[in-house]
């Protein structure tokens, strides 16, 4: 099974990274790299939007699964923009927008969490053509982000309290 998975996701980045082999490198890098950028710009957005949006932009809780080398390490497949050999699954982009994305929609923010959405699926599919990532590794980063924004959605009320206590912190020495 992990075999066919592997083929799989080694037949799908190398047909991407030939795909995008020859586009400007600006492009590759933009979303590849720095799409993700505007996402600390977007919860510092959120902090400031309202008491509710404050809570999601607490909910970045990401962490490594499986050590994994990436799609450009084991060849055949060439590295678009550079990237340090780490681990490559789960993919933490995928997992941060998506944790995001997910929060926002469990908390009645819909159109945002779309558009963030959005984002993430440009940033992942830009990740695996530039031979960072595998698909097997956003959709990890997916499933690890989605099971954080559960896990804080159903333990909201739980949460508050400590939320609170925190924000009170915040607001004493002028953060919030």
């Amino acid at each position: 099974m992990l075999t066919k998975i592997n083929d799989l996701d080694q037949k799908i980045v190398s047909f991407l990274n030939n795909l995008f082999i020859r586009s400007p490198l600006i492009l590759n890098k933009f979303f590849a790299q720095y799409l993700i950028y505007f996402l600390p710009l977007i919860l510092v957005l959120l902090w400031f939007w309202s008491e509710k949006a404050k809570k999601v932009a607490l909910a970045n809780l990401i962490g490594r699964l499986i050590n994994r080398s990436r799609p450009f390490e084991v060849g055949g497949i060439r590295e678009l923009i550079f990237h340090r050999p780490t681990y490559s699954f789960p993919s933490d982009h995928a997992a941060a927008i998506f944790a995001i994305s997910f929060s926002l929609w469990f908390s009645g923010y819909k159109k945002l969490s779309m558009a963030i959405f959005v984002m993430g699926i440009i940033i992942s599919f830009f990740r695996v053509a530039t031979g960072i990532h595998y698909p097997s590794d956003i959709l990890g980063g997916i499933i690890v982000a989605l099971a954080a924004a559960y896990l804080i959605d159903l333990f909201d009320k739980p949460l508050e309290i400590v939320y609170n206590f925190i924000l009170r912190i915040f607001r004493m020495v002028r953060l919030a």
